[in-house]
């Protein structure tokens, strides 16, 4: 997937407001799957209590952690919230926060446009990038990598009163199959559409700026495949500013997998410290539950999950 054009695709999809989002019952939401901003999390640092000491040499600013990330257009990764735009809320702003108190430092979010963030970290703007991070060959010539917060998957979605698909549940295992001899919706550039392309039984409709749920709920498609986490907040509702519709709904369990990680500027001297300290931190939250909440709350915790070590 091309990460830049993921990430703008979402930007441009921020700016445009409010568009067609749905979700079904709770229990379905939970089983299917700059500015004024201040650029400071809530995050005030403190060990947490009954957890291993974690040192915390590798900072480029002693007893600060700074990642860089952007929000605009980035619900539900890190963005502004929506009833006080003067905070940053979203998943990976609490994973932050969870990193922070383990290594007993302050978190700060460095506001960075997306398509910036590779050079931004060559020049040590900050220690982190974290921001739906993946790795990519490109990638690996430049960067090391934390181990994997979290493994997200390819959603289905479909309008919910289509009896062409109510056989499914939100608990199937699908596949590109269940799509063939219909037309699936999705981002342009968008890792979906990579997938969908190579059925040729499917046909691809992609769409740029705007995400395809509109289309969707007016017949105009029959299904959108999409990252799981827009899913949550753009089609589910779940978070601050979404909205639900029950028009359209997910199902099956997201496939396709693959994994968020936290990069590092290999070229400096104190990434593999930081590297080894950071993924002290992860271990923890994924073994005490914190890593679990985190997800559950943004309604993006699955059993894939355990595949990656989160109880």
């Amino acid at each position: 997937m091309d990460e830049l054009s993921r990430r703008t695709f979402l930007q441009r999809v921020g700016q445009a407001g409010g568009l067609v989002t749905a979700a079904g019952s709770l229990e379905a939401i939970l089983s299917a799957c700059g500015g004024n901003v201040s650029t400071t999390s809530t995050s005030t640092g403190g060990a947490t209590p009954g957890a291993q000491k974690i040192e915390n040499k590798g900072l480029k600013v002693p007893g600060l952690f700074q990642w860089g990330s952007t929000s605009d257009g980035g619900a539900p990764y890190v963005f502004q919230d929506p009833k006080d735009p003067t905070k940053l809320v979203g998943f990976e702003v609490e994973i932050a926060d969870a990193i922070s108190k383990l290594l007993n430092v302050k978190a700060k979010q460095v506001e960075t446009d997306y398509a910036q963030l590779e050079q931004a970290l060559q020049a040590d703007k900050f220690d982190v990038v974290m921001n739906g991070w993946e790795i990519t060959e490109d990638r690996k010539k430049t960067e090391i990598f934390s181990q994997s917060y979290y493994r997200y998957g390819q959603q289905i979605v479909i309008r919910g009163n289509d009896s062409r698909f109510s056989k499914f549940t939100d608990k199937d295992t699908l596949s590109l199959k269940d799509l063939e001899g219909y037309t699936v919706g999705t981002g342009a550039s968008y890792k979906a559409a990579e997938i969908l392309a190579t059925d040729t039984k499917i046909k691809l409709k992609t769409y740029d700026p705007d995400l395809p749920f509109n289309d969707l709920a007016l017949g105009r498609i029959d299904a959108v495949l999409i990252d799981l986490p827009i899913v949550t907040y753009y089609v589910l509702g779940i978070g601050s500013g979404g909205q639900a519709n029950p028009k359209l709904k997910p199902i099956g369990v997201p496939f396709e997998t693959s994994d968020y990680v936290i990069g590092y500027n290999k070229s400096n001297s104190n990434a593999s410290v930081l590297q080894k300290e950071i993924d002290q931190a992860i271990a923890q939250i994924k073994s005490d539950g914190t890593l679990h909440q985190i997800l559950q709350r943004w309604s993006l915790w699955n059993d894939q999950q355990a595949q990656i070590g989160t109880k």
